[in-house]
């Protein structure tokens, strides 16, 4: 996956201007280093997330061994590592900030349409899009959208979603490059 693409997804969520970091340097917080030049997201590496091009490291997530997850790990270390430890109000009685429940931030982020905005992707397989915030019929007009295209140029594919659910895949199995003019020439 695209840098680009995964940084436009994730400024969709939540009208935030996220950046990634990839970290170059491990161990303690002062000893990591990141750069922000490089242009695909990668499985199995540990990124730095910024936001409105501040220098500091917000949280890190680590990509894990499959492309299909870089959603899906990223979407939770942003719900728990970064909504969920935004304070929400002033607790008077306890003096303390109190903080938001994972359900009351899934479900913002579900009842918003901010991140179903037809996010598609391709991949060795064919053509994705992150589909988990999305209610059932965002979810079937998206997938009619993608299928007439599809049909139109006479391309045969299966449908599937991932093992988590989080992903829903049109899987046409030809070259990643005939993937790539496909969804570049796709409209919506």
């Amino acid at each position: 996956m695209e840098k680009s693409q995964l940084e436009n997804f994730a400024n969709s969520l939540d009208n935030e201007n996220i950046t990634f970091c990839l970290q170059t340097v491990g161990g303690k917080w002062h000893e990591q280093k990141y750069t922000c030049n490089f242009e695909n997201i990668e499985t199995e590496k540990i990124y730095g997330v910024k936001f409105d091009n501040e220098n500091i490291i917000e949280f890190t997530f680590k990509t894990g061994k499959k492309y299909d997850n870089i959603l899906k790990t990223f979407v939770t270390q942003y719900v728990s590592k970064y909504l969920m430890k935004q304070p929400i109000r002033w607790n008077v009685e306890n003096h303390c900030f109190d903080y938001p429940k994972k359900s009351d931030v899934i479900n913002k982020l579900k009842n918003s349409n901010r991140v179903a905005k037809y996010f598609f992707y391709t991949t060795l397989y064919g053509i994705g899009y992150f589909c988990y915030f999305m209610n059932d019929k965002t979810q079937k007009e998206t997938n009619f959208l993608l299928k007439n295209y599809l049909d139109s140029l006479k391309i045969s594919f299966k449908n599937e979603f991932s093992e988590a659910g989080w992903v829903y895949r049109f899987v046409i199995n030809k070259d990643v490059k005939i993937h790539n003019n496909l969804l570049n020439n796709f409209n919506i």
